[in-house]
């Protein structure tokens, strides 16, 4: 978990603070190295409690498919009206 706080508060102040020069460049390089761990450390925190994870990912998985129907819906009646 400290390697995801890290990350975040590394991008957090990437974003948020005017820095400069190679300060900027050292903080970025960071912030990929980071992220790129932080992936592993996701994963492994998923396969660790799956009964966390699972209700977030069935979140996400309803939310995209509510937006890609509301997109088609909204395709075919703009195409409909097209027509018209």
């Amino acid at each position: 978990m400290g390697l995801l706080a890290f990350f975040l508060i590394s991008l957090f102040v990437f974003y948020w603070f005017p820095i400069r020069g190679g300060l900027k460049t050292f903080l970025l390089i960071l912030i990929m190295i980071s992220g790129w761990l932080s992936i592993f450390e996701l994963v492994a925190i998923i396969e660790a409690r799956p009964w966390v994870a699972a209700p977030v990912l069935a979140l996400i998985g309803l939310f995209a498919w509510k937006w890609r129907r509301d997109k088609k819906k909204h395709e075919n009646t703009s195409t409909s009206m097209d027509s018209k």
